[in-house]
């Protein structure tokens, strides 16, 4: 019984020593109001509900995120400013993003929302650093 429970632990531990941070680098932001929201998503939860999250103050020009003990593998970096502070990304009556928005590697969305390998950034156990432009 300690065995398992101590080979659990140290999986555990292994896992979280694996995990890097993470630089996100935001351009394009319009002002500084409110807040930019940038996010971390696997192929799983691309463009849905991202397990990793963070919050900084908006500046005009540029803010940098880092997200702390991102696991390595490939994840896709989405950023948005979130103007008036309530941490929901906005969008129109088409369903488009209202909020100034972007994704790591600047993908296009073509005839729909842009695929998760096109935007899609490794990051190794060394951590990464990101750029990520937004567009009004």
């Amino acid at each position: 019984m300690k065995s398992s429970i101590l080979a659990i632990a140290l999986a555990a531990a292994a896992g979280v020593a694996q995990a890097a941070p993470v630089e996100v680098r935001v351009s394009g932001v319009s002002s500084a109001k409110g807040q930019i929201v940038v996010s971390a998503c696997d192929k799983a939860t691309f463009l849905k509900t991202c397990p990793y999250n963070v919050k900084v103050p908006a500046a005009s020009g540029a803010v940098t995120a880092k997200i702390a003990n991102l696991p390595p593998g490939q994840w896709s970096f989405l950023a948005f400013h979130d103007e008036d502070g309530d941490g929901v990304m906005k969008k129109t009556a088409l369903g488009l993003p209202a909020d100034g928005v972007g994704l790591s590697r600047d993908p296009k969305a073509r005839f729909g929302p842009p695929k998760f390998e096109d935007s899609a950034v490794d990051v190794g156990a060394g951590g990464a650093s990101v750029a990520v432009s937004l567009k009004y």
